[in-house]
C-alpha cells in the first residue's frame, strides 16, 4: 500500500470555458429570418400606403393654393374643380364629372364619414354659376369658408370604396 497523503493529489477547482455567442442555435436563425422578412412587409407596406395617398397630399397643396386667393366666387368654382378631379381620380367607375351639382354633392356626402356639404345649395348654384354682385359678397365669402372646410374633410375622411366597407 502506497502510504502518500491522499490528499496531496487533489487540485484546485477548474471552471469550465465561457459560452460563446456565436453560433447561436438554430431556433435563433429563424427567428432573425422571420423578423427581417416581417420588417421587409412592413416597409413595403409603408411605402405602398405612403405612395396611395399621394392624390390626398396634392390635392391639400392644391387646396391651400385656392384658399389663398381673395375671390369667393372664383374659389368656389376652384374647390367644385378640385373636388371633382379628386372624386374622379379615386372613383374612376363613377362618372362623377357629368354630375349636376346636387347629384355631386350627394355623391360626396355618400362618400364622407361625416356630415358635409350641409350649406344651402340654392345659394350655392347662385354663388358658382351667377355674376358676383357687391352686395351679397359678405354671404359668397361665408359659403367659401364653409365649403372650404368640408372640402379639406372630405380631402383627408372620404371613403375610398363605394360600398362603404374598405377606408383609407
Amino acid at each position: 500500500m502506497n502510504n502518500e497523503d491522499p490528499l496531496s493529489e487533489l487540485r484546485d477547482i477548474h471552471l469550465p470555458d465561457a459560452i460563446s455567442m456565436w453560433p447561436p442555435a438554430p431556433g435563433w436563425f429563424l427567428i432573425i429570418a422571420l423578423a427581417i422578412i416581417a420588417l421587409l412587409w412592413l416597409v413595403r407596406k409603408l411605402s405602398h400606403r405612403y405612395r396611395s395617398r399621394l392624390y390626398r397630399r396634392q390635392a391639400l397643396q392644391q387646396l391651400q393654393l385656392i384658399i389663398d386667393q381673395d375671390i369667393p366666387s372664383w374659389q368656389l368654382q376652384q374647390l367644385f374643380a378640385l373636388l371633382r378631379q379628386t372624386a374622379h381620380s379615386i372613383y374612376e367607375a363613377a362618372d362623377t364629372s357629368s354630375l349636376g351639382v346636387d347629384d355631386f354633392i350627394n355623391f360626396l356626402q355618400s362618400t364622407s364619414h361625416s356630415h358635409l356639404f350641409d350649406c344651402d345649395r340654392k345659394s350655392l348654384k347662385m354663388a358658382l354659376y351667377a355674376s358676383t354682385d357687391e352686395e351679397k359678397i359678405g354671404d359668397y365669402q361665408q359659403l367659401c369658408r364653409v365649403i372650404a372646410r368640408d372640402t379639406r374633410h372630405w380631402i383627408l375622411q372620404h371613403r375610398i370604396s363605394l360600398s362603404g366597407t374598405k377606408t383609407c
